[in-house]
């Protein structure tokens, strides 16, 4: 099971014509409504600009005063509190809920908000600590972005176990006890990418099981999907190592990920193939091409090359019959045909009319219907 994010309760409420302050008028932040001049949406940017500063700063209880068309206000301002809380991402996931009561007296609005929090801010501060202490260990002197994003990457999904009680949402609950649900995956990638200086942003949407989370990140002027959750080493196969970090979802583009995350928010377009952009870099030369090849070998991206694909059963045995012939013990390829590999592997070894032994060991590729394939040859 890999879902589960929290969204914040909301609850509203509206008093027209009756003027209410929890404190004296003077105290509160007021912002100058330019109506005369056109220029409310100025005061409406101010006014969120500074509802998302308490948000950060994680106020649970905080009034605002607004000067302005108060039926615009009342008509806007569900739109203006979700406008500032897209503003930081981490806060917009760690809001628990919210409760706001507006009044007005003609052009005059008092704005009441109470918040709660699923991380205080002692513990983000922890998180901070946390994050900044790791990253020294991570991102080394010269590591370029992409280096930055696997290193960051693998350690997420080294370090968190999936949390099955679907309790734990937050960065600090994952750093803590080490578990967290895709939430609490998604709010630790965003600030470990964040104070590694990628740009990155949460993405949420659902998958076959539900409400999911990940990360988008942008590389090189590119954006890309980053799901790590889905890519920690939890495998169905027994005969699989243990704690193997997969890559089936770094790094893939908005048609790769669709082919089981859905989202309806808007999202940065997705559309450069990832393993064709580290193929360019690596084709520049100069002295980082050789971390470009290293990077896309262990990203696995080697199996997207003619020369390591295997169409069909007829390939197959001619794959097989040179590796007899030079006496290997051991191939490895992506074979096309996942579907019906078993029966044309048993074909294939039978149509070279050779005494061998054979055993393989194979895994879904993509989600194109591929398997990797590792064979083992006795003479």
């Amino acid at each position: 099971m890999r879902f589960s994010i929290w969204k914040p309760a909301v609850i509203a409420a509206a008093v027209l014509g009756t003027l209410y302050f929890t404190m004296k008028p003077e105290w509160l932040p007021v912002f100058a409504a330019s109506e005369q001049q056109g220029q409310g949406s100025g005061t409406i940017s101010q006014l969120e600009q500074e509802m998302a500063a308490h948000f950060k700063n994680r106020e649970e209880h905080f009034t605002l005063q607004y000067n302005g068309d108060s039926s615009k206000l009342s008509a806007e301002l569900k739109s203006i509190i979700d406008r500032a809380m897209a503003k930081d991402d981490y806060t917009a996931y760690i809001l628990e809920s919210y409760v706001y009561t507006t009044r007005s007296l003609g052009t005059r609005s008092t704005i009441k908000m109470e918040a709660s929090y699923r991380e205080s801010k002692e513990q983000t501060a922890e998180v901070d600590r946390v994050v900044a202490q790791q990253l020294k260990k991570l991102v080394t002197p010269g590591m370029n972005d992409h280096l930055k994003v696997k290193a960051i990457h693998d350690w997420i999904a080294g370090k968190l176990r999936y949390d099955q009680s679907l309790t734990q949402y937050t960065a600090y609950e994952a750093l803590t006890t080490g578990s967290a649900v895709c939430q609490g995956y998604a709010l630790l990638a965003y600030k470990m990418l964040s104070e590694a200086g990628i740009t990155t942003r949460i993405a949420e949407g659902t998958v076959d099981t539900g409400d999911h989370a990940w990360n988008m990140v942008k590389l090189g002027g590119y954006w890309y999907h980053l799901d790590v959750t889905w890519d920690d080493p939890v495998s169905t196969d027994p005969a699989a190592p243990a704690n193997t970090i997969q890559y089936s979802y770094y790094l893939k583009t908005d048609k790769e990920m669709r082919h089981d995350h859905q989202w309806k928010k808007s999202y940065p377009a997705a559309n450069t193939s990832y393993s064709a952009e580290l193929d360019k870099l690596e084709k520049k030369g100069g002295s980082a091409a050789a971390s470009y090849k290293k990077l896309g070998q262990q990203l696995g991206f080697q199996w997207l090359k003619p020369e390591n694909i295997v169409a069909d059963r007829a390939a197959l045995t001619e794959k097989i019959r040179a590796g007899v012939k030079r006496g290997a013990t051991s191939l490895e390829f992506r074979y096309m045909k996942g579907d019906t590999f078993s029966a044309d592997l048993k074909s294939a070894v039978a149509a070279l009319q050779v005494p061998i032994g054979y055993s393989a060991r194979y895994e879904p590729y993509l989600h194109d219907g591929s398997q990797l394939v590792k064979l083992q040859l006795t003479y």
